[in-house]
Order: structure tokens, then C-alpha cells, then sequence
């Protein structure tokens, strides 16, 4: 916070920072902006003072929902977001209120940041959005929009086991059960199919094959599987989606 700071002083100090850095007023238009950013966007303060951020951040639905600026005004405290595709790869959005005078404005500060921090930012995201819900039905619809906000997926499903099947609790484009078939194949680690291994008829719907996601109990039992319904997933994307397994195993005690 900057209550007590001038803002000619604030300004002095930002023009002299490499990283991006926005002043946004209350109705999320720009008030200024620094050197850094008027290189990162390609245009000047004048230029893009009295816009909507929006205008050039490029938003997305599903960024606009979670927008740490809108998140800082309203809690009064620092919000941190990490962006996959909103401006370019590898970013954290971090957004921090402050008051000159009568008037509220947010520093929004765009950082590039290595891989394995951007994971471990996103990894704090998820768990920070599960622990909003009490129970795992409350909690899907949002895991499902993380499932597409960072892993670019058509389709995927949340899929609880009952009485040997799993039937469908949330999901996008998604057959709505499948048979426990533990005895052909093993849930209990990550599985990436072909179509013709597929527990269920897919030959025109995911040709491409499928892939499964155990999340892991205390116990070491699965009730919950994720599914994605692409065969071709990255590297990248499959480890995001075990990560999320990994963070909703860790509160499903609480959840279910």
C-alpha cells in the first residue's frame, strides 16, 4: 500500500523499473503508465491513458472473472495472477491497491517469470480456488474452467467412481459415464490412450484418444478421475493437469 508516498515520488521510483507497470483508476482505466510499458505495448502514456486496460491486455472471459485488479479493489489487498496467453507466456499479473488523495488506483505490475515459478504460481492459483468450496460439487464447474484456462482443452470431465462405474459429475463435450475397468487398466497413475483403448465408444468423438487423471485419496484409493479427451497433449499440459490432480487430492478428504 502507498498511502503516504506522493505520486510524483511514486512515479520517479516505477519510470526506473524494467517490468511493465499500469496505474488504473477505479472504473479500470489507464492513469499512467511507465517506459517499460509503453515499450511492452507499443504505445505511448497519452495514447493509452483514459482507456479501458481491457483495450490492450487483451482479456479473455475467463481472465476477466478472476482479474486480480477488480479482485484488489474490492479486497482492499495485494492479488496475484498467472497469465498463460493473455499477454505471452510466462507472465504473473500482480495488481496492488493504493490511495492518493480521495481517489483509489491500482499498480498493475506484468512479470516475467521463469517456468518453475509460473508452475508453482499456478499451482497456488488452483489450490487457492478450491479452497472457496466446501464440497467437490460446488467446487467442479471452476475446476473444469481451470482445466480450460490452463491446459487449452476442449474437452475434459471431473468423473466420480460409484458402484464400479464413473459416472460424469462435470464436464465439456464428454461421454457421460465409463466402466471401472481397474482390472485392464491402472488408475492409479496417469494413463494416455489411444482411441481403441478408450473404456468407451469414441471413434469419431476423440479420435485422437484420451487421457486419464487419477486424483489420489488418503488411502490411495480413486474415486475422482480427470479426464482430457485429446490423445496429443504437451508435455507441458499433461503436467499441468497432474498438478491439478495432485492439489484436488490433497483436499478431497475435505471436499467429499
Amino acid at each position: 500500500m502507498f498511502n503516504n508516498i506522493s505520486g510524483s515520488f511514486i512515479e520517479k521510483v516505477l519510470c526506473s523499473l524494467s517490468e511493465p507497470i499500469l496505474i488504473l483508476d477505479e472504473e479500470l482505466k489507464i492513469f499512467w503508465t511507465n517506459p517499460s510499458a509503453e515499450m511492452f505495448f507499443g504505445h505511448s502514456t497519452e495514447y493509452m491513458a483514459g482507456e479501458k486496460c481491457r483495450k490492450f491486455l487483451s482479456c479473455t472471459d475467463e481472465f476477466l472473472k478472476r482479474c486480480p485488479v477488480k479482485k484488489s479493489l474490492i479486497t482492499g489487498e495485494e492479488e496475484l495472477l498467472a497469465v498463460e496467453g493473455l499477454l505471452s507466456p510466462h507472465k504473473l499479473l500482480e495488481a496492488i491497491p493504493y490511495r492518493q488523495g480521495e481517489n483509489n488506483y491500482t499498480l498493475a505490475v506484468i512479470h516475467s517469470v521463469p517456468e518453475i515459478d509460473r508452475d508453482k504460481a499456478l499451482r497456488r492459483d488452483f489450490a487457492a480456488r478450491l479452497n472457496r468450496y466446501s464440497t467437490l460439487e460446488e467446487a467442479a464447474s471452476d475446476i473444469i474452467l481451470a482445466m480450460q484456462s490452463l491446459s487449452f482443452l476442449p474437452s475434459c470431465g471431473i468423473y466420480l467412481n460409484k458402484n464400479d462405474r464413473f459416472e460424469l459429475l462435470e464436464g465439456q463435450n464428454v461421454p457421460p459415464e465409463f466402466s471401472d475397468l481397474s482390472t485392464e487398466l491402472d488408475f492409479s497413475k496417469p494413463l494416455y490412450l489411444p482411441p481403441e483403448r478408450l473404456p468407451f465408444i469414441t471413434e469419431i468423438t476423440f479420435p485422437e484418444g484420451g487421457t486419464f487423471i487419477p486424483v489420489l485419496s488418503p488411502d490411495g484409493s480413486v474415486n475422482v478421475v480427470l479426464f482430457a479427451g485429446r490423445g496429443s497433449l504437451g508435455t507441458k499440459t499433461r503436467s499441468r493437469l497432474e498438478m491439478m490432480a495432485d492439489v484436488l487430492g490433497t483436499c478431497i478428504s475435505r471436499l467429499m
